[in-house]
């Protein structure tokens, strides 16, 4: 997985998850927002990718 989203994708997910990291330190509940609030908005993104590329005949089949 990691070799298909590149060095910035992973340098992403690291600061990702070390910025929940810093805010778990001072509140659990938020931190726990955070991630639930970025788990979606990542559903959405693959929601809306997989549309589009569907509705251009580039769709990735039935991966869900």
């Amino acid at each position: 997985m990691l070799d298909k989203i590149g060095t910035a994708g992973v340098l992403g997910l690291v600061l990702l998850l070390g910025g929940i990291g810093v805010v778990a330190i001072e509140s659990l509940y938020v931190a726990a927002g955070f991630a639930f609030a970025i788990a979606g908005l990542l559903l959405v993104a693959y929601g809306f990718v997989t549309t589009v590329l569907g509705a251009i005949g580039m769709g990735l089949g039935d991966v869900t």
